[in-house]
This record gives C-alpha cells, structure tokens and sequence, in this order.
C-alpha cells in the first residue's frame, strides 16, 4: 500500500550528505550530526533536534537566525511542517528586508503580504508539509518561481545536537511529531490605521521598488545567491550593510559569475533565468548602505559612521594555504536541476554546488601524452632500407577506421596514406649513395599544426656507404689507337672485316 502524502518514510540521508552540509557551511563544526538508521519515523536521542537537507539546501543554516525561530514560535510550527519551498519564500523576504529596507526582518509585515494555508490529507492535517506560505491577495510582493512541489523531502532528515550544551548553536525547537492542530495565530494580519506604522511604510516602500517592473522575483533570490549568504542563519550583518568578498557573513569568499549565479537560481526555481541576465534593482551594501526611512534602523544600526563593524575574518582554511583557502567553504557537487520528484535513493540536488569545471583533455592512458602521428605524405618505396618497420595498432575508433585506409590506398598502389602514429618516417633520395636522411617531423592527431622538432638530442641514424674502388690511372693511348676504338664503338663488326692488312 502507498504511503499517504506528507507521511513519514524514512530517510536516505547518509554521513557522506551530512558532511557535504557542514563543508558547505550550513552545520557549524561544533554541532554534533547523526544520520538516521531504518527507522521510517525520526526518533530523536535526549538533545537531539530533527532538521532536512532539503530545507539546508534552499535558505536555511545553522544556526537558525532569530527571524526563524520567531516564525516557529509564532505560528505554533517545527521544522517538519514546513515544506522545502517555504524555506526559498522565507529566503526572498529576508533578501528584501535586509538587502532593500536595511531592516531585521519580522513576523508583522511578513503577515501583511503572506499567510499560511493548512494541507490535508483524508480530512486531517498532513504529519510533514502542512503549512503552506501563499500571497495574500493584492500583495505587492514579487511573485517567486518556486517549482511546483519537492517529493520527498521529509526523506532527508537527520540529527544534530550541541556539542557543548552551555551554547547553543542550532536554535531550533525540541521535536515533536505532533500536527499544529491549534493553528497558532495563522490568521494574523498586521494591518494598521495608522499611516506612520511601521507595516504602512513599508508597504509604500516596496510599492515604489516595485514600481515599473524595478524589483522583480529574480533580483531578491539573487540577492542572497550573490552575496553568498543564507539568509535563515545566523549571522552578524545585514544583506544589505555586507562589505564585500571578505564579510564574515558569506558562506566562501569566491565571487560567482552571473552565469554561476544564473544555474544557482534554476535549480531551485523554474526562474529559467539566462546567463547574462541583469540586475533590475540591486541591493544596498556597505559602501552604498540604505537610505534611513525607518525609525527601527537608527535602534539596530546606530551612527553607520562611527560604527564598529565585525571585522572580514579570513577562512580558517585559508591557513593550510591559498589553494585550500579558495576551496573552503565552496561547493563540491555536479549541479542537477531541481525536479518535481525525487526517488527514495535520489536525494534532491544541492542548489550551491561546484561550478562547472572545465574538461580537461583527453589523454593516452598508455603514456603521458596524446598519441602522436605524422601528417600523409608519398608512401617510400617498399624497399627502401631506411623504412620505418610497421607496428601493430589497437583497434577501435579512428585507429581502426586509418588503418583500413591504408589497407586500400596499398592495394590500389603508392598513395598518400597515413604512417605509424609516434615514429619518424626516414626518407633518402637518390638511393643510399644520396645525400644525408630526412625525417619527417611528427604532429598531434586533432588536425594542429605540426609542432616544431623536440630539442632532445638525438642520435643521427647510421647509413652503411659501400665503399667506391677506383682503378688504376692507365696511361692514354695514342692517337690512332684511341680513334680506332671510337669507330669501333661506332661500326663495330663491320670496320673488322674492313681492316687493311698491316694497319696496326
């Protein structure tokens, strides 16, 4: 029999996907992590909490920021009743708040643009996934492509805990597998009277960003991708007050490419954003940080010109040196697409993941470089001595093909036919009593240029020259003599018969 949707069924998760969350700085080294066994529902030890990798793949970290755990707390919620696209529509409200207004973000104005919707199933509230994050009707926040729904993701759970309970670095609530049956305060709408509240000004606020199309959907989930920072983690700077490469608050200190941003960003959503994509409207940062609209940002931030900011700390691994610094902290992965639907041992991809490395070339495993050829000439006569002997080559692919050229180019007479891949073809001319031998130089095999001769020395090949025996100076003959044996070249038999007697 199927299992209900939003039920529990077991976890695929292993210490190697565990791993690959605390190298991508979603686990501090400090947290305790335990990969679950055969059991089909989690069953936590005495400190343990329950997390998914599904939700560590698209916005949160540990430690959970304060506005996440707020959100629990507020609507009555665990992890677990949040489905793995809550996590991406969190992420671009924190995005807008940080990197746009210069604000924490809260739970009041977040009620005023969205709202949670239950999800049944048989009449009952689901066990996994059910609180759903919708707009609320006339919201003016972007619309965000989240894909339709992320099959089971209630299948990458596993355990963590603190290593040292005295701090506490997960910040998430004790699990229960309970269903929020009270619905704690999921009807909650801040709307105010009153023009100069907070929710009110920042409901113009985001009218005028999104005026003309400025702000768009893409613009806050690339926001956070950019800047390379989750946004339900901890951390000590807003999106928005970052200084750079080097802030602590980014998970590595890598810049990414649009077109890395780009894959990012489609492999969490259906985005389908292109490769050279631009900003619509960019968020504020250090150097530029937001414009004072709200009485809050003077209570969180204070004087921005005298503050004392969290120094760029250097990744500890930048330590074992710039190699291992570049590398820390970066993604590890090949990227897949996110999909509707995973399989029990298909877990959904990791949305920060290793960019694209570029293939290298393909190489001879039987030596340390491609195979060699050298380019078609005249086939040398078949008994020249100073022939190169044939050798043997292994079939398959354009070896094979080659070789049957050869084959019909000797049957069909002295034709241009390709030679011995990595041996030098010897030629003489005027037979062995020519001048010295020529080599033909060898080329790589991808139709280049053929490369200049290796300066190696070379030992010059040994060409055996009979010796040329002279004869003997003779003395010239008379005068009569030698014109006696012209004509006897000439008439041969004939001057014989014709001799006069005594003519000597």
């Amino acid at each position: 029999m199927a299992s209900a949707s939003g039920s529990w069924r077991g976890s695929y998760m292993n210490d190697d996907d565990i791993e690959r969350l605390v190298r991508l700085r979603r686990i501090p080294r400090e947290v305790v992590t335990r990969a679950p066994g055969a059991e089909v529902e989690p069953k936590p030890e005495p400190g343990e909490r329950v997390v998914f990798g599904a939700h560590l793949d698209r916005g949160l970290g540990l430690p959970a920021s304060a506005f996440f755990r707020r959100f629990l707390d507020f609507f009555g919620l665990q992890p677990h009743h949040l489905p793995a696209n809550a996590c991406v529509l969190l992420s671009c409200y924190v995005a807008f708040m940080e990197g746009y207004a210069g604000l924490w973000p809260d739970v009041d104005f977040w009620s005023r643009l969205f709202y949670l919707k239950s999800q049944m199933t048989e009449g009952r509230l689901r066990t996994c996934g059910c609180a759903s994050i919708y707009p609320r009707a006339g919201s003016l926040f972007p619309k965000i492509p989240t894909v339709d729904s992320v099959k089971n993701w209630q299948m990458s759970f596993f355990y963590v805990k603190n290593a040292n309970p005295a701090f506490d670095r997960i910040n998430l609530p004790e699990y229960d597998p309970a269903p929020p049956t009270t619905r704690l305060n999921w009807g909650h709408n801040a709307k105010s009277p009153d023009p100069d509240a907070e929710v009110n000004l920042l409901w113009d606020f985001l009218g005028e960003c999104v005026q003309g199309g400025r702000l768009s959907a893409e613009d806050l989930l690339c926001t956070y991708v950019e800047r390379r920072v989750i946004p339900l983690q901890g951390r000590v700077h807003k999106i928005g007050l970052m200084s750079g490469r080097l802030d602590p608050t980014r998970t590595s200190r890598i810049a990414l490419t649009k077109a890395q941003v780009a894959h990012r960003v489609n492999n969490i959503t259906k985005a389908n954003m292109p490769e050279d994509w631009a900003w619509g409207l960019p968020p504020y940062d250090r150097a530029a940080p937001p414009e004072r609209i709200f009485p809050r940002q003077e209570i969180e931030d204070g004087d921005l010109a005298h503050k004392i900011w969290t120094a760029d700390l250097v990744d500890p691994a930048d330590q074992a040196g710039d190699q291992a610094g570049d590398q820390a902290g970066d993604d590890d992965l090949p990227a897949v697409p996110d999909q509707g639907g995973q399989g029990e041992h298909n877990p959904p991809p990791s949305p920060e993941q290793r960019e694209e490395e570029e293939a290298e070339p393909a190489t001879s495993t039987t030596g340390p470089g491609p195979i060699r050829a050298v380019p078609l000439r005249t086939r040398p006569p078949a008994a020249s001595a100073t022939s190169a002997p044939k050798k043997k080559r292994a079939a398959g692919g354009n070896t094979a093909r080659l070789e049957g050229q050869a084959k019909r180019q000797r049957q069909q007479g002295p034709k241009k036919v390709p030679e011995m891949a990595g041996a030098a073809i010897k030629f003489t001319q005027g037979g062995s009593s020519g001048p010295a031998a020529r080599v033909a130089p060898p080329f790589r095999r991808q139709r280049e240029p053929t490369p200049p001769p290796s300066t190696r020395a070379r030992t010059p090949p040994v060409v055996v020259v009979p010796p040329v025996v002279t004869p003997p100076a003779a003395s010239p003959p008379p005068a009569g003599r030698l014109l006696r044996l012209r004509l006897l070249q000439r008439h041969g038999g004939a001057l014989r018969a014709s001799r006069p007697k005594g003519l000597p």
